[in-house]
């Protein structure tokens, strides 16, 4: 469900007092913006011919699938030439909070990929069904967006849209290659894997060759899974607290070099094995400068959720299609008058 009233803005209070700015041109969204006013929470621009509103939303927010900013604080679903339209020059509602509930942003948790109509195994999603699924996102107006715009939602720089999603897919399983890739590439949906690097180069693994395309198609952001998919709780076989310090290290570090070894990435999110953390664990990613960790614990993300400790839902052969449609629903219902 989405929100069906808004917080109020009276942003054309701001022509009055507000310096009149003429013909701004932007750099790489390759427009021009005729700002009639601004202030310093509103731009107020005449749209020229030739111009949409995704290129306005490139040139203030650097993102042409933020256009729903600009939509929706002038309450319109399009716009023609000439239409002065208010646009803001910070989110107008980080928090993404309404008088009925809130936004959140659904993260999708993949793993392994079948041929044809039926999967191999409970983890593994058949062909048809997910290219099912990804045309149903294309095709009802979702904004797939990447982590790097949910680490930005979350730090209140964006307001989440009316209906975003994130897919993610663990451990690096040459089907993605082979079977979820050139779906992505048709729909033109980003995706994060999630790899473990001990795994690279198995038989049923993808290789480094192979991850090195997926990198450079720029569709596929390539993150941690850890080492060994050991999970970063503490378990028996820690001999003691710093024996299981010095493991949960590995896991994270060596990773990490291998990744930039390997890739050259930075690695700046983790997905945690078995959706198993630790209060060490965390804090070992924070020093480290990981900006997002993600457990598998179902549900979508608030503005308000813990980066460290973000919900993902996992995606099993057995989920019916209805089933599909109420995962990636981004908005809890809540009456907060």
């Amino acid at each position: 469900m989405s929100p069906t009233r808004f917080l109020p803005v009276i942003f054309w209070l701001t022509l009055s007092t507000a310096q009149p700015v003429y013909s701004l041109s932007f750099g790489q969204g390759g427009s021009k913006a005729k700002e009639v006013a601004r202030d310093k929470n509103f731009a107020v621009v005449r749209l020229q011919a030739g111009q949409s509103i995704e290129d306005l939303a490139y040139d203030y927010f650097g993102a042409r699938n933020q256009a729903w900013q600009i939509l929706e604080l002038n309450n319109i679903s399009k716009a023609s030439t000439g239409r002065l339209l208010a646009v803001p020059l910070k989110p107008a509602n980080p928090s993404s909070v309404y008088y009925n509930g809130y936004r959140t942003v659904p993260v999708l948790c993949y793993h392994q990929f079948s041929p044809g109509s039926r999967a191999s195994n409970q983890v593994s999603v058949s062909e048809r069904d997910f290219e099912q699924q990804m045309a149903y996102l294309a095709d009802n107006n979702f904004q797939v967006i990447p982590l790097a715009q949910l680490e930005k939602m979350l730090a209140r720089k964006l307001a989440i849209p009316p209906k975003a999603v994130v897919i993610t897919i663990d451990d690096g399983y040459r089907s993605i290659y082979n079977i979820a890739y050139p779906i992505l590439k048709k729909y033109n949906l980003p995706a994060t894997v999630f790899l473990y690097t001990d795994f690279v180069g198995g038989s049923a693994a993808l290789s480094w060759k192979q991850l090195r395309e997926l990198k450079e198609s720029e569709l596929i952001d390539i993150q941690s899974h850890t080492k060994t998919h050991t999970s970063l709780a503490l378990q028996r076989d820690d001999r003691d607290q710093a024996s299981y310090q010095n493991r949960i290290r590995d896991e994270i570090f060596v990773a990490e070099r291998a990744l930039k070894k390997q890739l050259d990435i930075k690695a700046r999110y983790l997905a945690y094995p078995y959706g198993d953390s630790s209060t060490y664990a965390v804090e070992t990613l924070k020093k480290a400068d990981y900006r997002l960790a993600l457990t598998v614990k179902r549900g979508g993300n608030p503005a308000f959720a813990n980066p460290h400790l973000l919900r993902r839902t996992m995606i099993y052969n057995n989920h019916t299609f209805d089933e599909f449609k109420r995962f990636v629903t981004g908005f809890t219902d809540k009456n907060l008058q």
